[in-house]
């Protein structure tokens, strides 16, 4: 943050009047069109907020589609909270100034609402990832392990979750009381008080822990669904949902490198709105990692889900299959009763088929003892005794679901 040094200098009205910072040599500070850019901070926003907000509302038609709920249901909602939080602090930015605007283009009297704003976005960003990690972390240990086993996933996702819960809270608290008064945190102009954390140096150190973090994170799933019993092109499919993270290490990435370049530039305002955009980036692929599994499922849940379904196959059908008569009229009318049998994609997984359906992996099935990492497949056999008509005694039918 920035701090006035001279006091011999102009009057109070003057520096409140002028630059927030001495251009550069050769060039004039313009207030009245800063530069910058002011789509790009509305795009990242809108984007984010609705990849997110979709994200969360298909795990939670899910879960009410099983009628159940757990832990990270509730760590999802209120990392979105915060999530929700955070955007609003760069929309105030986008409006004005804009994003990528240089320092020396705004006046010194609006940089202690953009500095509190970043003081905010900082809180609420710790606080969202936090809980967003730990929905996430808690999610694959339901996954990816049964109750009672303690293994080296037990015990690694239990590692990264109080290592993270540990990191960001100290790290909250750290930017919440890193100056007395906190007032010093914000104010250009206050005189007095004291800090005792070099913030942007926090920050840089910070965001090297969080994409290690990442990292690890990432990895996590990809070692289990490897090691699964089921075809490589499943597994392929299975893995590039988890696989989301990567854009979120990417976007860490770009973090780091934007904080790097505030430990050696004065032009703070400049790279701090870029840190902003990528950590919307960062956070969107946190949510789509614990939302997209679930999709599956809540799309199902949907009311007529199935005859849209139906009518989509139809129409594909109807436009490859010449019509002869009335032939092709029963293929657009077939949409009024669901397929008995659909065809499932790449990423879709049963829990007929796996057990688990995103939600217990390494639920082992009911009877027997299969190898590690094998697939259980339920079989459910159904014995009525029916009439009939044909003969004088009763049937017996078997059905395999």
């Amino acid at each position: 943050m920035l701090s006035l040094l001279d006091e011999q200098g102009p009057s109070m009205e003057e520096l409140l009047e002028g630059a927030a910072l001495d251009p550069p040599t050769g060039q004039m500070s313009d207030f009245a069109h800063p530069g910058g850019s002011h789509t790009l901070g509305y795009a990242t926003i809108i984007t984010g907020a609705v990849l997110s907000t979709i994200a969360v509302l298909m795990r939670l038609g899910s879960r009410y589609a099983l009628r159940k709920a757990h832990y990270e249901d509730a760590f999802l909602v209120i990392a979105l909270a915060f999530f929700v939080a955070y955007i609003q602090t760069i929309y105030d930015t986008s409006i004005f100034p804009g994003v990528q605007v240089h320092q020396w283009n705004i006046q010194l009297k609006t940089l202690k609402h953009w500095q509190y704003q970043t003081h905010l976005a900082s809180i609420y960003y710790g606080l969202s990832i936090l809980f967003l990690k730990l929905a996430i972390l808690v999610d694959w240990l339901r996954i990816f392990l049964t109750p009672g086993q303690r293994n080296f996933i037990f015990w690694s996702i239990h590692f990264l979750i109080w290592s993270n819960a540990i990191y960001y809270i100290s790290g909250t608290f750290l930017e919440i009381f890193q100056c007395f008064p906190q007032q010093k945190i914000w104010d250009p102009l206050f005189v007095g008080g004291f800090c005792t954390v070099d913030i942007e140096a926090n920050n840089f150190v910070s965001a090297i822990l969080n994409l290690v973090s990442d990292l690890l994170i990432l990895a996590v799933p990809q070692f289990v669904v490897w090691k699964l019993n089921m075809s490589r092109r499943r597994k392929v499919g299975i893995s590039f949902i988890f696989g989301i993270g990567i854009f979120a290490i990417a976007a860490g990435i770009a973090r780091l490198v934007d904080l790097l370049k505030i430990l050696d530039s004065n032009d703070a305002f400049y790279y701090v709105t870029e840190v902003g955009l990528w950590g919307i980036g960062e956070m969107t692929a946190g949510f789509l990692i614990i939302g997209i599994p679930a999709s599956p499922r809540a799309m199902k849940s949907l009311p007529f889900s199935g005859s849209v379904v139906s009518l989509f196959h139809s129409l594909t059908r109807s436009n490859n299959v010449p019509s002869s008569g009335g032939g092709g009229h029963s293929y657009l009318q077939s949409w009024r009763r669901p397929l008995s049998r659909k065809r499932r994609g790449l990423w879709e997984i049963s829990e007929l088929e796996t057990g688990f359906d995103l939600d217990n992996v390494g639920t082992p099935p009911q009877h027997g003892n299969p190898p590690a990492g094998a697939i259980a497949r339920e079989v459910r056999v159904e014995v009525g005794d029916e009439p009939n008509p044909r003969s004088k005694g009763p049937t017996h039918s078997l059905t395999s679901v």
